[in-house]
């Protein structure tokens, strides 16, 4: 079952694509005249970018598919790397959510969330996952996908790990962590804590993809 109106589906994704990119824009400080590099470093950043990019991707597809095949039936296109997306997104929703919320609330507890912050962490990921619910045909995930959608959080692992060891300009004028997450801060909260961090993140991840590809089947058989 999905909304099968393509015009309606076109009104969503350019609102979520426009809505993503002014955030990033105004994160970015493009609109002060800068450009804040290191927040490539952030997966924050990287999965939004990702978001709001596949949105731009669907707005094309959506067009070319109301004028070739009219309004009704569904947009999609690459189902394996929309699902890919779509976890990475919830993840950084719910990392942010339980784990830095409660961290920066400890230090600060008088500590506002900033509008750009709501956007990237709770509005985005909330439509990233309401575009497949409602306007995704479903059927399209296979059960291999969950463990083929923690290649992308891997290699941002790795990646951060290995920036670690370098002294970047860019990170360290940005005042950032040189792991930029305290939960995965080797020198904080030693080895051994950090690899927990990581393995019970993954399972979530997997069991989480697992859910959306149970939820996937259902809704084809209907």
């Amino acid at each position: 079952m999905y909304v099968d109106n393509r015009v309606i589906a076109l009104v969503y994704r350019v609102f979520s694509f426009l809505l993503g990119s002014i955030a990033i824009v105004y994160d970015f400080g493009i609109f002060d005249g800068q450009f804040k590099t290191a927040n490539f470093l952030y997966f924050t950043i990287i999965s939004n970018l990702f978001c709001i990019i596949f949105f731009g991707i669907l707005i094309i597809k959506t067009l070319m598919d109301i004028k070739n095949f009219g309004i009704w039936g569904s947009s999609n296109i690459f189902s394996h790397l929309r699902g890919g997306i779509l976890i990475s997104i919830l993840l950084t929703m719910s990392v942010y959510h339980f784990i830095l919320i409660p961290y920066a609330l400890k230090i600060n507890p008088y500590q506002h969330l900033k509008l750009v912050d709501i956007i990237f962490h709770y509005i985005i990921p909330f439509l990233t996952l309401f575009d497949w619910i409602l306007f995704d045909e479903k059927g399209g995930f296979k059960l291999y996908d969950p463990i083929f959608w923690t290649i992308g959080p891997y290699i941002y692992l790795v990646f951060i790990f290995m920036q670690s060891g370098i002294e970047n300009t860019l990170r360290v004028n940005a005042h950032m962590n040189k792991y930029i997450y305290a939960f995965l801060d080797v020198d904080l909260i030693g080895i051994s804590q950090v690899m927990i961090n990581i393995f019970s993140l993954t399972i979530v991840f997997i069991v989480v993809g697992y859910i959306v590809c149970l939820f996937d089947r259902i809704k084809i058989s209907e």
